[in-house]
């Protein structure tokens, strides 16, 4: 099973009238209160300014964004991340000037979260290498999953949507400007690798293979070109000269622009290989072991040991590994290594879906299914559950061949796109039947859909809490949905669905594991490798995809784990106190509605819970 969770890309997209507030705070003046208001509105603005990319994202209207940025792309120069660093230590100063608020009002919470995030981003952009966002941190320029050379075209195939001749503008303009961008972050690339700060050997190569192959696509066959086409037949206003003249545009930038900028960064992306490092830690890059230790604090939490960290991976895949056999064993699947028990369920009947169209298309109804069954157990599981539906689609190509595996685009804020559980189908191999259930449960009910419907209807988020992603609470949260699905009996009833679920959790636990092994510990790509394999029984050319995935995203794959835990703590010390009157779906709303946000804040709001329940009994 392989997930590849965009929804640190794709930020929230809460109802615009969440954007713009005005809070009365007890004991704060109406002066005070307009002039943090202010402050918040300025920093969104200056991050939508930093990223038209995310404004697309999000859906955002021009007037919220304060800018008309659909025709322009983020800037990936080196001056640019230079002056950023110096706009978000500025902007850091201001939230840090804000006088004390009540602790216990919305403003204040607000004002926390992004303090926290932005002391996190700050102190990363410090180390003067990798890429951040409020919503992601990066060591490297570009890597094989993203920067500009596959996060643009992503972006105009999947989110970049076509209705007038300005959009059809807007389009063609993003697509010249593409060249430019791969062309930035190519100079930024050599300049970093010559100031010691180089992805490894492996990394390099698959990127220089996937950007090459980007490259070698003709002009006119491209999927950039050919999305264009596909979306202009729309626009009533153009007849049949003008589209044909648009595709012919579209071409001739693509062959004079774009696919020249691909080349050269192939170029050098082989030449950079050849004498690259072998290791895969960014404990190898200069002051790499803080820079690890500072990207673990914007992932989880700061001050987290990685000896704890690494330890809790151990046990709880130990205890998950053993659960799992005796499934294994209920089930009468033959004694054997985990990935050849798995390999005989994998060949059981009904397990594989037909490699047609007629099997992709039962998957589909398959996850489709098990959505709405979810959906009709939320109410036992979150106060005032959502009903918000979700589509269930095939990826499509360009982003299969590049990312794969399994994603939610949560709905943009215009209602141009809907929300959206995408699938790699071109391999039917990847997803057996047992492992369908905790994959829906994970992306969509009662994870990340679920997750972005309830904040969106209860959380009323600011903008600029819209922009910040915490990932040991959002993949904490998903993970942690998995548990619920399972606790609450939407395994039961599907044959080995308890297998698939176990795995699946298996499978964050050893990520945990590889994670502080490779980033901390040293280890080797083989050794991690092998330690995945062994421990998950999942093929070992998908737990390649994962050590590299963990290579250039390092702590991203540790917090899903150990947000998981975090919340699994927090409702047993719950129940612990409230004893009878603890209540389940409300435990859970009280994570979800206060939105993405640190774990320690969740904790916080927890023990606010359960003490307002005790006062009242």
């Amino acid at each position: 099973m392989r997930t590849s969770t965009l929804i640190g890309m794709a930020f929230l997209v809460l109802g615009l009238s969440a954007c713009d507030r005005q809070d009365d705070v007890p004991g704060v003046s109406n002066a005070v209160v307009r002039e943090v208001e202010s402050l918040f509105a300025d920093t969104a603005r200056a991050e939508i300014a930093l990223s038209p990319e995310t404004a697309t994202r999000m859906g955002l209207d021009t007037r919220i964004a304060g800018v008309d940025f659909k025709h322009t792309l983020d800037d990936r120069s080196q001056a640019r991340f230079e002056r950023t660093r110096l706009l978000r230590l500025e902007l850091l100063e201001r939230l840090k000037r804000i006088p004390a608020l009540p602790a216990d009002s919305d403003i204040s919470r607000d004002l926390g979260v992004v303090r926290t995030a932005y002391e996190a981003i700050t102190t990363l952009e410090a180390f003067g290498y990798g890429r951040y966002q409020p919503a992601y941190a990066r060591p490297y320029v570009i890597d094989h999953l993203s920067g500009a050379w596959i996060d643009v075209p992503e972006l105009l195939i999947s989110r970049q949507t076509i209705r007038s001749r300005d959009d059809v503008m807007a389009y063609l303009d993003r697509l010249s400007g593409l060249a430019s961008a791969v062309a930035d972050e190519r100079r930024r690339l050599e300049s970093d690798a010559a100031n010691g700060i180089r992805p490894p050997r492996a990394i390099l190569e698959r990127t220089h293979i996937r950007v090459a192959g980007f490259a070698a696509i003709p002009a006119g066959e491209h999927p950039l070109v050919l999305a264009f086409e596909n979306m202009i037949t729309s626009v009533d206003a153009l007849d049949g000269p003008s589209r044909l003249s648009l595709s012919e545009q579209a071409q001739e930038i693509m062959d004079d622009e774009v696919l020249p900028a691909y080349v050269a960064l192939a170029d050098t992306l082989g030449t950079l290989a050849v004498d690259a490092r072998e290791d895969p830690s960014v404990s190898a890059l200069p002051n790499g072991d803080a820079y690890y230790r500072a990207i673990l604090a914007f992932h989880i939490t700061p001050d987290i040991s990685t000896d704890v960290l690494h330890e809790e991976g151990l046990r709880v895949g130990a205890e998950l590994k053993a659960e799992l056999g005796a499934e294994l064993d209920a089930a009468g699947i033959p004694a054997g290594t985990l990935a050849e028990r798995i390999a005989i369920l994998n060949q059981l009947p009904g397990q594989i879906y037909e490699d047609s169209p007629e099997g992709r298309a039962t998957l589909l109804l398959r996850i489709d299914g098990i959505a709405a069954e979810a959906t009709a157990a939320l109410p036992r599981l979150i106060d005032r559950a959502p009903k918000d539906g979700v589509l269930m689609t095939r990826m499509a190509g360009f982003q299969a061949v590049y990312s794969g595996g399994a994603s939610y685009d949560p709905a943009t804020a215009d209602g141009r796109l809907p929300s959206r559980m995408k699938i790699d189908l071109r391999d039917m191999n990847d997803w057996p039947d047992f492992s369908l259930p905790t994959l829906v449960h994970h992306e969509a009910v009662p994870g990340h859909h679920t997750q972005m419907a309830v904040t969106s209807a209860y959380g009323q988020l600011r903008l600029i809490r819209q922009l910040f992603w915490n990932t040991a609470f959002g993949e904490g949260w998903a993970v942690y949905a998995e548990d619920l699905a399972d606790e609450t009996g939407l395994n039961a009833d599907i044959p080995y669905a308890r297998i698939g679920y176990l795995q699946s959790v298996l499978l964050r636990a050893a990520r945990l594991v590889v994670d502080t092994g490779i980033h901390a510990r040293g280890w080797s790509r083989e050794r991690a490798l092998t330690y995945l394999v062994e421990t998950t029984g999942m093929p070992r050319d998908l737990m390649e995809e994962e050590v590299d995935r963990i290579t250039v995203w390092p702590g991203h794959a540790a917090a899903y784990l150990a947000g998981r835990d975090r919340l699994l703590e927090l409702r047993e010390r719950a129940r612990a106190v409230l004893d009878n009157e603890f209540d389940l779906a409300a435990f859970n709303s009280v994570i979800l509605e206060g939105g993405p946000r640190p774990i320690p804040m969740v904790e916080a709001d927890i023990e606010g819970w359960y003490g307002r329940v005790l006062e009242q009994d």
